[in-house]
């Protein structure tokens, strides 16, 4: 069997129901179902456009040097007018690289797609100078994007220390992920340290990869700015074959630190494509023996809105992401898009955002006092741990019926977290 030919990339049960008359009612046909329907318009801008109060970061930061920023609470103003469980969704940007690599002819040139997906979601943070606010624990958001080819649940599945995970469907893909980070205030710089996987499933071939640490600089004087640093490797372990990119931080590389330099190996360890780019601007690829002049484009970043600059620095995506439901659409009561607090700073109504912060904050915290009286733990509505087979890591799974109660038009009662 030859290289370019190690298995099928998509096979039937991934494609839409239609086209092989699936099971009827699974969920994979209900998400296929709802990723067929019509495109929605979607607005253009924030509720409110403008400029925000300004307040003293240093006055809050001199009292958390040292500390876990996880744990910690933040002024109001600190926030960008999104829930963690939605700015995950960020990661799917550029999504279209994953149906790309579903369509590939050989796996490794597939592989390349999938590595320059994994690095496409760090652009979107430039000019992004604000927090999204902290999931409340069981806090939830979904995401039916049929112009983008895929559906998204996320749900916040531990607070301390804080995990949000995803799970996302599309036409011949599965991803899911469990995001889990340290983070450290040092002096004027913030470092981040991602510590959960993320997983792919195409056809018969299984995805594995990590995320490169991020340092936040001049927290306190000069300008904001960051860079990402380390080795993403994603592994195929249905092929054994694997791709590494390089980020290089700031002190290594100078100027030219956004560059990514990667290539794609085969079972062998034989070098086969090469990968070049930045993660800023987007990402090329190009096979061992060909000139780099040759390479082509994977996803190359998009174009902010005009006025994203009054908009927290938000994507076009990231502004959809917290518009407000219609009043056909069936939404779950723990949704980030119901969040009070979250709605009201997006509306630029401060003093009632503050307020409201500090309720369900507060709930949050009685709600975790009642269960540790009770000798109760919290328990995922819609997610269940495992350990993956491939990598022997612990991670949330999506356990089903998530998607079936939408569907429904309604969902049973859950914890009353707002």
């Amino acid at each position: 069997m030859s290289e370019s030919t190690i298995l099928p990339l998509v096979d039937e049960q991934d494609m839409p129901s239609e086209a092989i008359g699936a099971e009827s009612g699974s969920e994979d046909e209900i998400v296929l179902r709802l990723l067929d329907c019509k495109k929605k318009e979607r607005r253009g801008g924030l509720s409110f456009i403008g400029d925000r109060p300004s307040f003293s970061l240093w006055s809050f930061l001199k009292s958390a040097v040292g500390k876990d920023l996880t744990r910690v609470t933040m002024p109001i103003h600190f926030n960008e007018p999104l829930s963690f469980t939605q700015r995950l969704v960020e990661d799917l940007e550029y999504a279209d690289a994953l149906h790309a690599a579903a369509d590939c002819s050989n796996s490794l040139e597939c592989l390349a797609h999938v590595a320059a997906f994994a690095c496409s979601c760090y652009g979107a943070a430039l000019g992004r100078h604000y927090k999204p606010f902290n999931p409340l624990l069981g806090e939830t958001f979904d995401a039916v994007r049929e112009d983008r080819g895929f559906a998204v649940l996320t749900e916040q599945v531990c607070h301390h220390p804080p995990v949000t995970v995803m799970h996302c469907i599309g036409r011949k893909w599965k991803l899911w992920q469990e995001y889990k980070l340290e983070t450290r205030f040092r002096g004027n710089h913030i470092r981040v340290i991602p510590t959960g996987m993320v997983y792919l499933e195409m056809g018969k071939h299984r995805f594995s990869w990590n995320k490169p640490q991020t340092t936040i600089h001049n927290i306190i004087i000069g300008r904001l700015w960051l860079d990402h640093d380390g080795e993403v490797v994603v592994n195929n372990h249905t092929t054994k074959e694997s791709a590494t990119v390089h980020f290089m931080s700031y002190s290594k590389q100078g100027s030219n630190f956004k560059k990514l330099q990667g290539c794609v190996r085969n079972a062998r360890g034989e070098e086969k494509y090469f990968l070049r780019g930045a993660w800023d601007e987007g990402v090329k690829y190009y096979a061992t023996g060909a000139s780099a002049s040759a390479a082509k484009t994977i996803w190359e970043s998009s174009v902010k809105p005009p006025n994203s600059s009054q908009m927290f620095g938000f994507t076009r995506l990231a502004v959809e992401l917290n518009e407000p439901p219609s009043p056909s659409e069936c939404v779950c009561p723990s949704d980030s898009r119901q969040r009070p607090d979250q709605r009201a700073f997006e509306e630029a109504n401060l003093d009632h955002a503050a307020k409201e912060k500090h309720r369900v904050e507060e709930k949050q915290r009685t709600a975790r006092r009642v269960r540790e009286h009770g000798g109760d733990q919290h328990l995922p509505r819609w997610f269940v741990p495992k350990v993956d087979d491939y990598t022997g890591l612990p991670c949330h799974v999506y356990k089903g019926g998530y998607w079936a109660m939408k569907q429904s038009g309604s969902f049973p009662p859950g914890p009353d977290i707002f």
